[in-house]
């Protein structure tokens, strides 16, 4: 089986040149099948998309009587989710991520979290996940509400049968692509 990391450079070099456009209509696609998952929560973990990645920022349009929370990175590879009403607050972080500011963005507790849309490099039918290798999101996962529903969001280009994993590896419950629902 091929190594994360050289499944990472491979990913990456698939969605370097994809074109723009398709990105987003694939991601308009997305927002539009994650809205029946999204429906009954009211606090959504989200991510401003970096690079050539799913853009869920129609999400604001589609679920206004959501609140939908952003990531903020920390050192030692620790995520918050806080509250963003408008995606042009955020900021460039240190990762060059937009983030909020959590002088003007309150943070939401992940015990208090229903849904999280999460980002990786590519998705296993099997549920796995390749992130883009600092653990931010298993670390942040491992202490979510066991109510609390995972979905894998990336373009159907990203999904394979099944990605290596490691023991701290968070498993994904469903997965959406602009294709639908895979599982």
């Amino acid at each position: 089986m091929i190594s994360k990391s050289e499944l990472r450079k491979t990913m990456r070099s698939k969605l370097r040149v994809v074109p723009e456009q398709v990105i987003a209509e694939a991601s308009s696609a997305i927002c539009n099948h994650l809205i029946p998952y999204c429906k009954n929560a009211s606090n959504i973990a989200i991510f401003s998309a970096h690079g050539p990645e799913v853009d869920l920022s129609d999400l604001h349009r589609s679920l206004p009587n959501r609140h939908l929370l952003y990531p903020l990175c920390h050192s030692g590879g620790i995520l918050t989710f806080h509250h963003v009403s408008d995606i042009a607050e955020l900021n460039p972080g240190t990762l060059g991520i937009l983030e909020p500011n959590p002088q003007f963005h309150p943070e939401v507790p992940l015990s208090k979290i229903d849904t999280y849309l999460c980002p990786g490099l590519a998705f296993g039918r099997d549920g796995s996940r390749l992130g883009h290798g600092g653990g931010f999101y298993d670390r942040a996962l491992i202490q979510r509400s066991p109510s609390a529903q995972v979905l894998g969001v990336c373009l159907q280009l990203q999904v394979l049968d099944s990605i290596p994993t490691d023991k701290h590896d968070i498993p994904i419950d469903h997965l959406i692509t602009e294709a639908g629902l895979i599982f």
